[in-house]
């Protein structure tokens, strides 16, 4: 298996507000303060960073977004300066641990129509597409849209999550603010948290500590159950409100509205794969 942190120092260390390539209100542009309020943002450039003095889109807790231009980003990771240097050289390793691992992903991935479109990669950052906003930020702030687009985006979703197995790929951290939009279509983004699994690993049995086929079908109708009803339903499995990594005991009554025998299927557990998803999708949706 490749990876840089285990799963459960990736979920200890990754903050759940850390969006990438979306426009930079979305992206939390506090700096990182530690417990004494001394530290403080500051880039520390590898020999020959071509990415020195650009524009800052915005902060997150383990990377930092530059302009490029009015289509493209740069993402890189944060350095800090803490007033303990063992602590900051802990904190920064993980940084570049997680764009490493991002990195990885994407080539693992290559191109694909559903996943955020990367330019160039290197030790110094990934140029990435420039979203219009993500998908969070899209049910907060726009007017209701139609049936046919909610499903298309859907059915989309479906089809990038299940390329995105097939590739023996767990992507963790499925969440709104990952799912960016460009041109009205929708982009997986943000593989920091993300396992790759060896290539002839069986991903409907496998488990990553804690980690499963049937987690990511259960983050995946969130999303779903956020786009039909056009309200934020937040929800991540592995929460410091879930300690014992317990199956949620209730949901909400989809049985009538659109989409809802999809949902519910996928909060209870009741699909083997995302290909699973797709098959029964494709036979429930395609009239709309």
């Amino acid at each position: 298996m490749i990876r840089s942190l285990t799963t459960r120092e990736a979920r200890d260390t990754k903050p759940r507000h850390d969006p990438i390539d979306a426009e930079p209100a979305r992206i939390d542009t506090e700096p990182y303060q530690s417990p004494d309020g001394q530290s403080s943002i500051r880039q520390f450039p590898f020999a020959h960073d071509p990415y020195i003095g650009l524009p800052v889109l915005g902060v997150g807790m383990t990377g930092i977004v530059y302009e490029l231009g009015q289509d493209r980003v740069v993402k890189k990771a944060r350095q800090l300066q803490l007033p303990d240097a063992g602590d900051a050289e802990y904190m920064n390793k993980i940084n570049q641990q997680t764009l490493e691992n991002k990195i990885e992903v994407l080539e693992r991935l290559g191109s694909c129509e559903g996943i955020i479109p990367y330019f160039k990669i290197s030790q110094y950052g990934i140029e990435l597409a420039r979203a219009q906003e993500d998908l969070e930020s899209y049910l907060e702030t726009h007017p209701e849209c139609e049936d046919t687009l909610k499903v298309g985006w859907i059915l989309s979703l479906i089809q990038n999550f299940s390329y995105i197995h097939s590739c023996k790929v767990f992507v963790d951290d499925i969440a709104r603010r990952n799912i960016l939009i460009i041109d009205n279509q929708l982009k997986v983004a943000d593989f920091g948290q993300s396992i790759l699994l060896p290539l002839d690993a069986d991903i409907t049995s496998t488990d990553e500590d804690g980690l499963n086929v049937q987690i990511e079908i259960l983050h995946l109708g969130w999303i779903f159950y956020s786009i039909i009803s056009w309200k934020i339903h937040k929800h991540y499995f592995f929460n410091a409100e879930n300690p014992d990594f317990c199956w949620p005991a209730s949901f909400a009554n989809v049985d009538d509205i659109l989409c809802g025998r999809i949902i519910k299927k996928c909060w209870h557990g009741g699909y083997r794969s995302m290909h699973h998803i797709q098959y029964e999708a494709l036979q429930l949706l395609v009239s709309h």
